[in-house]
């Protein structure tokens, strides 16, 4: 069992925290300064929020929030779903579910997820007639089940057969 640490760590670590902090606040308003531009914070929460006649109307930024948890929830499920597959595939004795999993794997992950991104949006969705969710669902999702597939692939040739 490892020591607690001694209290003279902590207050030295504490200490150590504040004045990394209060250097970069002091660096963030020296900066500011000499820009010389005038920040409009005021202007901030009606993005985020705002309250007509007692009812709550969420802003722009709140929206984009809603959505991007949406698409993360929908991609992390087909991703993870993806990653199963493929790498049941790569593992498999049939030749061709190798070589799809193999040339799906190259593909994805030699090329950039920005990428990706505009080849299946810019080209690929108008072609196909697919809305911009569900492009950016399937773009992560294609991105990320490629790097899944190679953890599960990992996890399950890491366990000798007869367990």
């Amino acid at each position: 069992m490892k020591p607690l640490r001694s209290t003279k760590h902590v207050y030295r670590d504490v200490l150590g925290f504040l004045i990394v902090a209060c250097l970069s606040v002091w660096l963030v308003m020296r900066g500011s300064d000499n820009i010389a531009y005038s920040w409009h914070w005021k202007q901030v929460p009606r993005y985020l929020f705002q309250v007509y006649d007692g009812e709550f109307i969420a802003g722009p930024l709140l929206l984009g929030l809603g959505i991007t948890l949406q698409i993360t929830v929908v991609s992390l499920f087909l991703a993870g779903f993806l990653g199963l597959v493929t790498a049941l595939l790569r593992m498999s004795s049939s030749p061709v579910g190798r070589l799809l999993a193999r040339v799906y794997l190259e593909i994805i992950r030699n090329t950039p997820l920005l990428v990706q991104i505009f080849f299946l949006y810019f080209v690929m969705a108008p072609i196909l007639d697919i809305g911009r969710f569900a492009t950016a669902v399937l773009a992560l999702s294609l991105f990320e089940g490629a790097y899944a597939s190679e953890i599960i692939r990992a996890g399950i040739t890491s366990i000798s057969r007869g367990q």
